[in-house]
């Protein structure tokens, strides 16, 4: 994938701004979406997301803005890590805007109940599937790890090939390993329900 590609990440918390920050620097323009005004104008003059990740230098390639139709607007890769009570909200807002043939990743743990659904699924069920493509960021890593260089590795999970090949290119790093599956519903289960484990342990 060329590094002229424009990458969107929705969600200016603790892991959008770290994957935000390593597609930055491997040379891709990335839009981040953050939720105020306030937040976006601190991030693009301070070069830091000083609430979640104080100690580290933002790319000069992020730019971030709580208009979401700017950021999503010719994004070829959008990933969504955003928490995942508004997920449903995201999806749907950003449904009619998105690029046929960009890529719509999830990096959210959750899962909704009643009815049961995956973040993947409430992906699929809004947009268009014979023109974008899914898959989900998950893998046992803690964004501050990510944010210190410590060698972390995460899984792209997809039955779309190009999608997994072009997410590698995007987020691989030294230290940031990615490994590929075709399990979307087994590696996201898997990340919620180590997200809901870690919610009742003090140690993860």
């Amino acid at each position: 994938m060329s590094a002229t590609k424009k990458i969107a990440v929705l969600g200016g918390g603790s892991f959008g701004t770290v994957l935000a920050n390593i597609a930055a620097s491997n040379g891709y323009n990335v839009s981040l979406w953050v939720r105020d005004s306030d937040q976006a104008l601190r991030i693009n003059s301070e070069g830091a997301n000083t609430t979640y990740h104080p100690e580290l230098q933002l790319s000069s390639n992020i730019e971030a803005s709580e208009k979401l139709e700017s950021v999503i607007k010719n994004a070829n890769i959008v990933l969504i890590a955003t928490p995942s009570l508004i997920f449903e909200n995201i999806v749907k807002r950003i449904t009619p805007i998105i690029e046929d043939g960009a890529h719509i990743i999830s990096c959210t743990k959750g899962i909704k109940l009643d009815p049961f659904r995956s973040m993947s699924d409430i992906i699929k069920i809004n947009i268009n599937s014979s023109k974008n493509s899914v898959g989900v960021l998950s893998g046992p890593n803690l964004a501050k790890e990510i944010a210190e260089e410590k060698v972390t590795g995460t899984v792209i999970a997809s039955s779309d090939e190009l999608l997994i090949n072009d997410v590698k290119e995007t987020l691989s790093s030294d230290t940031f390993k990615i490994y590929s599956s075709d399990d979307i519903q087994g590696v996201e289960l898997a990340g919620a329900l180590k997200k809901h484990i870690c919610n009742h342990l003090w140690y993860c």
